[in-house]
């Protein structure tokens, strides 16, 4: 429906930035992407859609309100707004041509750069935090190539 509307109003590409933001929060457990969360983009000036709005409000990813001996990165998770769980909104994803998952490789290393200086976090946490966006890229890497696979046999 909300593609369908999309495309009734002339905004481009959404389909495929639809995607990216199901898959950007799959991969950080984003638990809170309602519809106040995402939307378009127009020029001010002419009024013409200029595509989605960049990603923002991600407060609630990463197991924000977990201990890190509860994070479990292969669990299921609550989404929105599509579907109630992450398994089954990451199957909304239409294709991810667009991702370069090798370009994924090393993120862990990378994360743990970004929080080293989170005088919030912890080592511990960091460490966990780290494993497990290793562990959903993996994931995410299994579900690409599943409807990789599936569209090949159409």
């Amino acid at each position: 429906h909300y593609l369908m509307c999309c495309e009734r109003l002339g905004i481009p590409d959404m389909e495929q930035s639809l995607n990216q933001m199901l898959t950007l929060d799959f991969l950080t457990v984003n638990s809170d992407r309602h519809y106040n969360n995402f939307g378009a983009v127009r020029n001010a000036e002419t009024l013409e859609w200029a595509g989605a709005a960049p990603i923002f409000d991600c407060g609630t990813s990463m197991w924000y309100d977990e201990i890190a001996q509860n994070i479990r990165p292969r669990a299921d998770a609550a989404s929105k707004p599509f579907r109630s769980k992450h398994s089954e909104q990451i199957k909304l994803v239409t294709d991810f041509d667009w991702l370069d998952i090798a370009a994924l490789n090393g993120i862990d290393e990378e994360y743990a750069e970004i929080l080293r200086p989170c005088r919030y976090i912890d080592d511990a946490r960091r460490d966990v935090l780290c494993r497990a966006i290793g562990v959903r890229v993996r994931m995410l890497e299994e579900i690409a190539l599943a409807l990789r696979q599936e569209r090949g046999r159409e």
